[in-house]
Protein backbone atom coordinates (compact mmCIF):
# COMPACT_ATOMS: atom_id res chain seq x y z
CA UNK A 1 0.00 0.00 0.00
CA UNK A 2 1.54 3.07 -1.17
CA UNK A 3 2.45 5.34 2.56
CA UNK A 4 0.86 8.33 2.65
CA UNK A 5 3.20 11.04 4.43
CA UNK A 6 2.06 14.52 5.25
CA UNK A 7 4.58 17.81 5.14
CA UNK A 8 3.79 20.48 7.73
CA UNK A 9 6.29 23.87 7.20
CA UNK A 10 6.08 26.36 9.01
CA UNK A 11 7.62 29.05 11.24
CA UNK A 12 6.63 27.39 14.59
CA UNK A 13 7.99 30.27 16.87
CA UNK A 14 6.72 28.42 18.81
CA UNK A 15 4.82 25.43 18.08
CA UNK A 16 1.69 25.11 19.97
CA UNK A 17 -1.21 22.88 20.40
CA UNK A 18 -3.15 24.15 17.33
CA UNK A 19 -0.05 23.25 15.07
CA UNK A 20 -0.36 19.70 17.06
CA UNK A 21 -4.55 19.48 16.70
CA UNK A 22 -4.70 20.36 13.00
CA UNK A 23 -1.39 17.65 12.40
CA UNK A 24 -3.65 14.87 14.13
CA UNK A 25 -6.91 16.23 12.69
CA UNK A 26 -4.67 15.40 9.38
CA UNK A 27 -3.25 12.35 10.00
CA UNK A 28 -7.07 10.99 11.11
CA UNK A 29 -9.16 12.55 8.13
CA UNK A 30 -6.51 13.00 5.40
CA UNK A 31 -5.46 8.95 6.30
CA UNK A 32 -2.01 10.04 6.99
CA UNK A 33 0.78 7.27 8.20
CA UNK A 34 2.71 10.46 9.42
CA UNK A 35 3.09 14.17 9.58
CA UNK A 36 6.40 15.75 9.17
CA UNK A 37 7.30 19.07 10.92
CA UNK A 38 9.93 21.04 9.00
CA UNK A 39 10.75 24.48 10.68
CA UNK A 40 11.81 26.89 8.01
CA UNK A 41 15.27 28.43 8.75
CA UNK A 42 14.49 31.75 7.29
CA UNK A 43 10.50 31.85 6.93
CA UNK A 44 9.39 34.27 4.27
CA UNK A 45 8.31 37.78 5.01
CA UNK A 46 9.97 37.47 8.57
CA UNK A 47 12.53 38.97 10.70
CA UNK A 48 13.37 38.40 13.86
CA UNK A 49 12.65 34.40 14.50
CA UNK A 50 14.21 32.88 17.05
CA UNK A 51 16.86 30.77 16.15
CA UNK A 52 15.88 27.47 14.23
CA UNK A 53 17.91 25.08 16.73
CA UNK A 54 15.52 26.39 19.51
CA UNK A 55 12.18 25.95 17.66
CA UNK A 56 13.02 22.65 16.17
CA UNK A 57 14.03 21.45 20.01
CA UNK A 58 10.84 22.64 20.97
CA UNK A 59 8.58 21.06 18.08
CA UNK A 60 10.38 17.68 19.28
CA UNK A 61 9.33 17.90 22.52
CA UNK A 62 5.59 18.72 21.47
CA UNK A 63 5.72 15.98 19.44
CA UNK A 64 7.99 13.72 20.98
CA UNK A 65 5.11 11.25 22.74
CA UNK A 66 2.44 11.03 19.38
CA UNK A 67 2.72 8.22 16.94
CA UNK A 68 3.44 9.84 13.61
CA UNK A 69 4.63 13.06 14.46
CA UNK A 70 8.20 13.90 13.86
CA UNK A 71 10.37 16.88 13.09
CA UNK A 72 12.80 17.06 9.78
CA UNK A 73 15.21 19.99 9.21
CA UNK A 74 15.22 20.18 5.38
CA UNK A 75 18.07 21.71 3.33
CA UNK A 76 16.07 24.43 1.79
CA UNK A 77 16.27 27.30 4.06
CA UNK A 78 12.15 28.56 3.50
CA UNK A 79 9.35 26.31 1.41
CA UNK A 80 9.67 26.98 -2.54
CA UNK A 81 8.66 24.89 -4.76
CA UNK A 82 11.56 24.89 -6.81
CA UNK A 83 13.78 23.73 -4.52
CA UNK A 84 11.59 22.03 -1.79
CA UNK A 85 9.31 20.15 -3.59
CA UNK A 86 12.32 17.77 -5.24
CA UNK A 87 14.22 17.54 -2.00
CA UNK A 88 10.89 16.08 -0.33
CA UNK A 89 10.28 13.51 -2.70
CA UNK A 90 13.69 12.79 -2.52
CA UNK A 91 13.50 12.34 1.22
CA UNK A 92 10.24 10.71 1.08
CA UNK A 93 10.62 8.48 -1.87
CA UNK A 94 7.31 7.12 -3.25
CA UNK A 95 5.00 8.48 -0.43
CA UNK A 96 1.87 10.63 -1.68
CA UNK A 97 2.60 13.54 -0.09
CA UNK A 98 0.00 16.23 1.40
CA UNK A 99 1.10 19.28 2.15
CA UNK A 100 -0.43 20.91 6.05
CA UNK A 101 -1.06 24.43 5.53
CA UNK A 102 -3.24 26.81 7.42
CA UNK A 103 -6.26 28.99 6.07
CA UNK A 104 -4.36 32.22 6.59
CA UNK A 105 -1.34 30.83 4.11
CA UNK A 106 -4.03 29.92 1.54
CA UNK A 107 -5.14 33.70 1.17
CA UNK A 108 -1.61 34.47 0.30
CA UNK A 109 -1.26 31.92 -2.51
CA UNK A 110 -2.43 33.92 -5.12
CA UNK A 111 0.08 36.07 -4.89
CA UNK A 112 3.20 35.15 -3.19
CA UNK A 113 3.96 31.46 -4.59
CA UNK A 114 5.72 31.23 -7.52
CA UNK A 115 5.53 27.64 -9.20
CA UNK A 116 2.32 26.95 -7.26
CA UNK A 117 0.57 25.30 -10.48
CA UNK A 118 3.21 22.63 -10.24
CA UNK A 119 2.67 22.43 -6.20
CA UNK A 120 -0.76 21.86 -6.52
CA UNK A 121 -0.60 19.28 -9.76
CA UNK A 122 2.19 17.54 -7.46
CA UNK A 123 0.21 17.10 -3.53
CA UNK A 124 -2.85 17.06 -1.78
CA UNK A 125 -3.47 19.58 0.85
CA UNK A 126 -4.77 19.54 4.41
CA UNK A 127 -6.15 23.07 4.88
CA UNK A 128 -6.01 24.12 9.04
CA UNK A 129 -8.78 26.69 9.51
CA UNK A 130 -8.23 29.49 11.73
CA UNK A 131 -10.68 30.43 13.65
CA UNK A 132 -11.01 33.98 11.88
CA UNK A 133 -11.28 32.33 8.23
CA UNK A 134 -14.54 31.29 6.63
CA UNK A 135 -14.53 27.82 4.84
CA UNK A 136 -16.53 29.41 2.01
CA UNK A 137 -13.66 31.95 1.59
CA UNK A 138 -11.02 29.29 1.48
CA UNK A 139 -12.99 27.16 -1.10
CA UNK A 140 -13.48 29.87 -3.49
CA UNK A 141 -10.21 30.74 -3.61
CA UNK A 142 -9.10 27.04 -4.20
CA UNK A 143 -11.87 27.07 -6.82
CA UNK A 144 -10.81 29.77 -8.81
CA UNK A 145 -7.22 28.26 -8.63
CA UNK A 146 -8.02 24.87 -10.12
CA UNK A 147 -10.04 26.79 -12.88
CA UNK A 148 -7.32 29.65 -13.89
CA UNK A 149 -4.24 26.65 -13.93
CA UNK A 150 -6.99 24.13 -15.32
CA UNK A 151 -6.31 21.69 -12.73
CA UNK A 152 -7.88 19.28 -10.40
CA UNK A 153 -6.83 19.96 -6.88
CA UNK A 154 -7.39 17.78 -4.14
CA UNK A 155 -7.85 19.63 -0.94
CA UNK A 156 -9.44 18.93 2.60
CA UNK A 157 -10.32 21.41 5.14
CA UNK A 158 -9.45 20.77 8.73
CA UNK A 159 -11.39 22.26 11.56
CA UNK A 160 -9.83 21.94 15.53
CA UNK A 161 -11.16 23.21 19.00
CA UNK A 162 -7.41 24.65 19.36
CA UNK A 163 -7.72 26.78 16.71
CA UNK A 164 -7.65 29.77 18.72
CA UNK A 165 -4.19 29.99 19.74
CA UNK A 166 -1.10 31.29 17.93
CA UNK A 167 2.68 31.65 18.58
CA UNK A 168 2.15 35.01 18.30
CA UNK A 169 0.40 35.11 21.71
CA UNK A 170 2.86 33.14 23.27
CA UNK A 171 5.56 35.86 22.25
CA UNK A 172 4.03 38.29 23.46
CA UNK A 173 2.99 36.97 26.37
CA UNK A 174 -0.47 37.08 26.25
CA UNK A 175 -1.46 32.99 25.72
CA UNK A 176 -2.01 30.38 28.57
CA UNK A 177 0.93 28.40 28.84
CA UNK A 178 -0.35 26.22 30.90
CA UNK A 179 -1.70 24.73 27.00
CA UNK A 180 1.73 24.16 26.19
CA UNK A 181 3.66 20.73 26.64
CA UNK A 182 5.12 20.70 29.96
CA UNK A 183 8.75 19.81 27.57
CA UNK A 184 8.61 22.65 26.17
CA UNK A 185 7.84 24.86 29.33
CA UNK A 186 10.96 23.29 30.79
CA UNK A 187 12.85 24.34 28.14
CA UNK A 188 11.26 27.57 27.46
CA UNK A 189 12.57 28.44 30.98
CA UNK A 190 15.76 26.89 30.25
CA UNK A 191 16.64 28.83 28.09
CA UNK A 192 14.87 32.07 28.58
CA UNK A 193 12.28 31.79 26.14
CA UNK A 194 9.53 33.74 25.40
CA UNK A 195 9.37 35.46 28.84
CA UNK A 196 7.87 39.13 27.53
CA UNK A 197 4.92 39.75 29.54
CA UNK A 198 1.54 41.30 28.38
Amino acid sequence: MERRTGIYPGTFDPVHPGHIAFAEGAMRVCGLDEVIFTPEQKPRGKEHVTGISHRIALAERATEAIVGLRVVQLASEQFNVAQTLPELHRTFGDSKLTLLVGSDIVRTFLYRWEGLDTLLADVSLAIGMRSSDNPDEIMTIMDELAHGYDISIDYTLISTPEADIASSQIRNGTADMSRLHPGMLAYMQQHQLYTQQP
